[in-house]
Parts: structure tokens; C-alpha cells; sequence
């Protein structure tokens, strides 16, 4: 995802801690896991400019995933501080984008970065323009 503006914006960070029941056989975090990392990270972003996802659904309109995308650089294990950073990468027509990176938080040592892309849709589950109060939020 491409950056719609010259600027990038100050990503919003999340702070998890790797459970055991998060790991393989290998003893690192299996690769699945980190999508779940991405959405505890944009729920806790999306909350803090004040549009939680309940509100959303409650006003009759969604953001559904799809695409998501990860690239990854160093493995996280069990009990690792990790500093999910997020941050809006697309916000245009339907679509909204945001990109992540996520960090060893004592370290800061890169492990993962992705995307996720989502389109809005409305009570019935068609596509529909961005409401304004996600536009208001994430602008």
C-alpha cells in the first residue's frame, strides 16, 4: 500500500505479550498469529481516535478485510514484549488501509511488517463510500 499523502502519519502503538498457546513446535510465534496481532493493534488504534468498531457496526456500516499481507524478518517466542505499530495507509472512496510493523519492544528489532486493506460496506453488505466520521477520524 502507497502512502496518499507526501507525509506519513505518526503510527498508533499496541503493546502484547507472545502467549504460550501463540507459539509452534518451533517455539516462535505461528505465522497466522500475527494477523491477530494486526487486529488487536487496529481495534485499539480505531478506539483511540474515538470509532470503536461496536459503533460502527451500530451505525449499520463495516469494514471488511480484503487483503492482508505480511513479510517477515526475525521470529518472535513466548513471553516476548512486542510494540505493534499501526497506522492508515489508504483512505479513499470505499477502501481503508493500514500498515503495521511489528518490534521486539525491549530491542525494537523489526520482526514483521504487512497491510491490511478493508472495504466499507453497508447493513446489507454492499460496498459503500467511507462515512465521514472515519474519514473525520483517520484524516
Amino acid at each position: 500500500m502507497s502512502e496518499e499523502a507526501d507525509e506519513a502519519p505518526a503510527r498508533h502503538h499496541t503493546e502484547l505479550r507472545v502467549r504460550y498457546a501463540e507459539t509452534d513446535a518451533q517455539g516462535v510465534v505461528y505465522h497466522a498469529n500475527y494477523l491477530v496481532y494486526f487486529e488487536v493493534a487496529r481495534s485499539t488504534f480505531t478506539r483511540s481516535r474515538g470509532l470503536a468498531y461496536q459503533q460502527m457496526e451500530e451505525a449499520g456500516w463495516y469494514l471488511m478485510v480484503v487483503e492482508a499481507s505480511l513479510r517477515f524478518k526475525a521470529p518472535a517466542r513466548y513471553d516476548d514484549r512486542l510494540t505493534v505499530g499501526t497506522r492508515v495507509a489508504k483512505l479513499r472512496g470505499k477502501l481503508l488501509g493500514f500498515d503495521y510493523e511489528i518490534r521486539q519492544a525491549d530491542s525494537g528489532l523489526l520482526l514483521v511488517t504487512g497491510e491490511t486493506l478493508h472495504i466499507c460496506l453497508d447493513e446489507d453488505k454492499r460496498p459503500r463510500e467511507l462515512p465521514a466520521q472515519v474519514l473525520e477520524a483517520f484524516a
